[in-house]
C-alpha cells in the first residue's frame, strides 16, 4: 500500500519571505549622505572660494593703496636700511668678542701680576701671555685662579724664570668656546 501524504505539496516548499526594510533603509542613508555631501561641496565651491577670494582682492587693495600713500623713493630707502640692518644683525652675530678675554684678566689678575703681552688666537681659542710676577708663591696663586675660572677650560705655565727679583712667566690660556662669540 502506498503512502498517502495528508499534507498538500505546495505548503512544504513554501517561499520564505525577507525583510525589505534593511536594504532600503540603508539605501536612503546612503543616498542622504551622498546628497549632503554634494551640496556642501557646492557651497564651498560657489559661496565660499567666492567669499575668500573678494578677501585677498580686499587685502591686495589696501595694500596698493598704502604703496601709493609712502613715495617710491622712501620705500627705496627703507629697504636699504632695512638691509642694512639685517646684514648688521648677521655680522655682529659671528663677530669675535676678544675683548671678553681683556674684562675675564681683569677679574682674575693677582694685584702683584701685571702682564706685558697678550696674542689672542680667536680660532684656537687660546690667549697667550706675557707676564711678570712678584715671586713663584703669587704666580702660584695667579695659575690657581686660572684653574678655578669656569671660563677657562686649561692652561699651560710655558715658561718661568727669576729675574731681577721678579718673576717672569709666559702661559697659555684655553678659553672657554661662548668666552669669544657672545657679549658679556
Amino acid at each position: 500500500m502506498a503512502q498517502q501524504f495528508v499534507q498538500n505539496p505546495m505548503n512544504q516548499f513554501e517561499s520564505e519571505r525577507l525583510p525589505v526594510g534593511w536594504p532600503w533603509r540603508f539605501f536612503m542613508f546612503a543616498f542622504v549622505v551622498f546628497l549632503a555631501s554634494i551640496l556642501v561641496y557646492l557651497g564651498l565651491v560657489f559661496g565660499y572660494e567666492p567669499f575668500l577670494n573678494n578677501q585677498i582682492n580686499a587685502v591686495d587693495q589696501q595694500i596698493s593703496q598704502t604703496s601709493s600713500v609712502v613715495p617710491q623713493a622712501d620705500q627705496n630707502k627703507f629697504i636699504q636700511v632695512y638691509s642694512q640692518i639685517i646684514n648688521l644683525k648677521n655680522l655682529t652675530a659671528n663677530h669675535v668678542f676678544a675683548s671678553n678675554a681683556l674684562a675675564l684678566l681683569e677679574t682674575l689678575t693677582d694685584p702683584q701680576v701685571y702682564f706685558t703681552g697678550a696674542t689672542v688666537k680667536t680660532d684656537q681659542r687660546t690667549l697667550d701671555l706675557d707676564g711678570v710676577a712678584a715671586s713663584f708663591p703669587v704666580l702660584a696663586e695667579q695659575l690657581e685662579a686660572f684653574a678655578e675660572s669656569k671660563q677657562i677650560d686649561q692652561y699651560t705655565l710655558v715658561q718661568s724664570q727669576l729675574n731681577s727679583g721678579a718673576v717672569q712667566f709666559k702661559v697659555s690660556l684655553t678659553l672657554n668656546t661662548g668666552l669669544l662669540t657672545t657679549p658679556q
